[in-house]
Parts: C-alpha cells; structure tokens; sequence
C-alpha cells in the first residue's frame, strides 16, 4: 500500500529524531559529535556538541551549554538591537572603532580579528574573576551578533577547541533580510523627503503612514525579480499603493459620492485577508478589509481603483458611508460590467494543441473578470464550451481550452502563483454557462 505523504515526512522527522539522540549518547566533551542549530528567526546556523542543550531567550538569545556541567560551560548568541547595512559600515572605515567601543562599555580587551568566523569579526577577552573566555561582535548583511563564551580557567584546554569548532560553523544566511532592510530604509528616505508632514512607522515588513498599515511583501518580491528597479519600484509604491499623491483627495476621507464609481471586486484568499486584518487591528478599533464569501478559500474584496493602483475598502470606510456589503457587491459588479467588452486575445503553441486565452482588462484588475458575468459567452467563441480559468495573481486572469489535462495545467499554474506579483490562487476553476465552479 502506497504510503500517504504526510505519513513519510512524520517517518523522517522521527529518524532524525532517533539519530540525533543516539548522537546525543555518544558524544562528550573529548569526542563530541555535532548537530545543526538553525535559529527559528534566520539570524545564524552552527555546529554544537551533540551532547550540549540548547536554550533560547524569549529575545531570540540562544545559549549552548554542558548539561551535565554546575559550571555551565558554554556560549551564547544575541542580536544587537539595531538593524545594520555591514557594507555600508564596513566601507566607512568606522567598523573597528564601533567594535572597540562596543567592547569597552562590557570591559572586555585585547580587541582583535577571530580567523575562525568567516565574516567580518572583532573578538576580546573577558575580564571576570574565576571565568575565562571571549566575546565577539559579527557583522553580516543586516544583522550584528554578539557572541560571549565562558567556562572555569582549569578548562579551558578542553572547551576553547569546541568554541572554536562551533565558531567556524557559524553561516548567515540573510539575503532576503538585507535586502528587506535597505527597501524600508529607500520607503523611509522617499517619504521623509516628499511627504514629510507623513508620520512613518517600520515594523519588520509592515509599515504604517499616519494610520493606515501595509506590507511591502509584494514590493520585495518585485525588487528580486528586477533589483535594478528598486527606485522606481519603491517611488511607485509610494505614490500609488500608499495613496499618498499631493493632488489626491486625502486617503480615508473620501466621499461616498466621489467614489462609488471607483469600486471594484477583486479576489484575494483568505488567508491574504486574515494577515491583513492580524496586522491593521493592532492598536487601531474596528478596522478591518471588507469581504464577502465566493469560492473555496477565495474571497471577494473591494478596492478604489486610482488607475495605476488600488486601495482596498476597509471597515472604516463603510462606517463614514454608511454602507452596506450588500450595496458594495452590487455597486462593484455594475462598474465591472460598465467597462467595455471584453477582450480575449488566444495563442496555439500547436496546431493540434488546446488554445490559451488571456484576458486583457479595460479596466481594473484582469482576475476580476472572472466574475464577470458575460465570461463564459465571450470565451466560448474563442475557446470552445469547455473553459477552464487560472487567477495566479492579481493581474492575470489566464482561460485555456480544457481536454482533461488537469495536472499539468495545475503543475504550470502553481509555478506562476509562488514567483508573481499579488498573488490569489493556484486552484483552477471551470468557466461555465451557470457561473464559476471549482474544477
């Protein structure tokens, strides 16, 4: 009997589980063995002595230590408070002096380079009576470690080879992290320098300007694909998902009168929805993204449509309004269908292979088409009577001639919805003369 996936990743975790504590029952201190510590926060991975425990703070601090020691020796990692740019420290010379004064405000000396870590690195002597050891300062893309190690001066024969073991194991990993760090320090820099009557608050990747809050998750994934686009795409960003434009009537005042003709449905997953609503309630009374139930796991928003971005409707706006979801879902499906006709252009990769259409929006977003209620009669002319409709993203509605071809169809459109822009759904969905079902 074919054994259920879940069911062997369970088997995995429980071998590997199984080998590190036999690990564990054969290690010591003379001939230890070591296992992998990945820190759940991505500040570091490291070697440690298979038999040590491991503790972590509730700050992300982690400690190795012997435990069966009354001694306790070990060593421990922190993060320093402050997010740091390391090449932009390094190349202002200023690295040493920052690591020396660091050192002297914890009375350590002897300040020198540690060849064991591979990044950049001061180390010092500490200066307690009946401890010996060192600490460390590590700086490395966004991130500055403080490491201190520590054990009675009787052994540090037989401790200080296991630091050194551990240290040159020391790996970060922080490519999506740095990169993170200098989007939000272009965003603060832009909005200082444009807007600076804007109050501005940073918390990991979420921002808020004066009192709306947002991730610049979607931002970052942009940036990756074309990093020499950051300015552009931070200045985008800025102008137009903040809603921040000098000319623009002044986000979340407008009037029900000014805008009704603006609102459009567009689908985002559930998932999506709670995030945003984890995020914006904090400190914030009654505020929340306005949603309705469709299909599966994806969920009807609504948004202003400003042209070249959105701004979704939230629950404070339905208050100033005095609106119901009832009249933000008829209102929304009437200004969708008022655009023109839709347009669907069809490629054939070959003569006898199904055809895939494209939907090219006349306005607003393209996967808001798929609750169009002329879709299926549209796309028939084009494809055939059996549709079936693919929402990876927020701007893309893709429709392909349906054969059966269910698996590979939901291979390709699972590859689109992980690498896109604003990404909805990786189901597919049959376009029908009824309405939209799940396939």
């Amino acid at each position: 009997m074919k054994k259920d996936p879940q069911d062997r990743i369970k088997s995995l975790k429980n071998a590997r589980a199984a080998l590190d504590k036999k690990h564990s029952r054969h290690s010591n201190d003379d001939s230890p063995n070591y296992l992998t510590f990945k820190h759940p926060d991505n500040w570091f991975h490291i070697d440690y002595p298979a038999h040590w425990k491991v503790a972590r703070d509730k700050d992300g601090a982690v400690q190795f230590a012997v435990s069966n020691d009354p001694a306790s020796p070990g060593i421990m990692f922190f993060r320093c408070p402050a997010v740091i740019d390391a090449d932009a420290i390094l190349e202002s010379g200023r690295w040493e002096f920052l690591a020396k004064a660091m050192f002297a405000k914890v009375n350590s000396t002897n300040v020198q380079e540690d060849p064991n870590i591979i990044y950049d690195n001061f180390m010092a002597d500490r200066s307690e009576e009946n401890v010996v050891g060192n600490r460390w300062f590590v700086i490395c893309s966004d991130l500055m470690l403080g490491i201190s190690s520590s054990c009675p001066p009787d052994r540090l024969e037989t401790y200080q080879p296991l630091f050194e073991r551990m240290l040159s194991s020391l790996r970060i990993y922080r490519d999506d992290e740095l990169m993170a760090t200098r989007v939000m320090a272009r965003i603060q820099e832009t909005v200082s320098e444009k807007f600076p009557d804007k109050k501005l608050k940073i918390d990991g990747l979420n921002l808020t300007i004066d009192r709306f809050e947002l991730s610049i998750s979607n931002l970052l994934a942009q940036i990756k694909r074309n990093p020499s686009g950051l300015n552009e795409a931070v200045d985008h960003f800025i102008q137009g998902t903040l809603g921040i434009t000098e000319a623009a009537e002044p986000v979340g005042s407008e009037s029900w009168e000014s805008i009704r003709d603006r609102i459009l449905p567009l689908l985002k997953s559930d998932k999506y929805i709670q995030d945003v609503n984890r995020r914006t309630v904090r400190g914030r009374e009654n505020s929340f993204l306005i949603s309705a139930p469709w299909l599966a796991d994806v969920r009807i928003c609504f948004a202003l449509d400003n042209k070249d971005t959105f701004r979704f409707i939230n629950s404070l706006d339905v208050q100033r309004w005095k609106v119901t979801l009832e009249t933000l879902l008829e209102v929304a499906s009437k200004n969708l269908v008022a655009f023109p006709s839709i347009e669907i252009h069809v490629m054939k990769l070959g003569e006898d292979l199904p055809g895939i259409g494209a939907v090219q929006p006349c306005g607003g977003a393209a996967s808001s088409y798929l609750l169009h209620p002329d879709l299926y009669k549209i796309a028939k002319q084009k494809l055939g009577p059996d549709i079936v409709a693919a929402i990876p993203s927020r701007d893309a509605l893709m429709l392909f001639e349906y054969r059966g071809e269910k698996r590979s169809l939901q291979d390709a459109v699972a590859k689109d919805f992980a690498t896109t822009n604003h990404p909805i759904s990786d189901r597919l969905f049959r376009v029908t003369p009824d309405g939209i079902a799940l396939l």
